[in-house]
């Protein structure tokens, strides 16, 4: 890029800004900052109080997370349902309890992002698991009613 509007500008621009020249005119000089936020208003921040370095955390991927993991509850209802009740056994625990884990922990942009990997790696693996077992489930009823080739 050209130096502008790139991902880095856009972590670096103060909140509600929107893209401007590098030194607009009427600009205070090099290093110096007028007082108060964007266009004259008061500062969000108190003096003392340090500013985000950081992106916020990702809890749109985290709420995204939480519902695939919630959506793979499926499988067990649909074996309970057909009075299969060992299904219980395949629900997606481990993802939905770190999908809960990550939305708690959010105002941790680290911790959201380390819980969010771990909440996806299980949905993904519960996921590969589900499609192996179905996929061995219908080979054995293939096998069982004797299909023609």
């Amino acid at each position: 890029m050209n130096g502008r509007g790139g991902p880095r500008d856009f972590w670096e621009r103060e909140r509600g800004s929107a893209l401007r020249p590098t030194v607009p005119t009427g600009a205070p000089a090099h290093g110096a900052r007028a007082p108060g936020g964007p266009s004259g208003a008061p500062a969000l921040v108190p003096a003392g109080v340090p500013r985000p370095v950081g992106p916020p955390p990702r809890t749109g991927g985290a709420v995204a997370a939480l519902v695939v993991a919630l959506l793979t509850l499926a499988v067990p209802v649909t074996g309970i349902a057909l009075g299969q009740f060992y299904f219980i056994l395949l629900a997606n625990v481990p993802g939905i309890s770190l999908g809960v884990a990550t939305l708690v922990k959010v105002p941790d942009t680290a911790e959201v992002e380390r819980f969010l990997r771990y909440t996806w790696a299980c949905n993904f693996a519960y996921i590969a698991v589900s499609a192996v077992l179905a996929a061995a489930f219908a080979l054995l009823v293939m096998i069982v009613l004797g299909l023609p080739d």
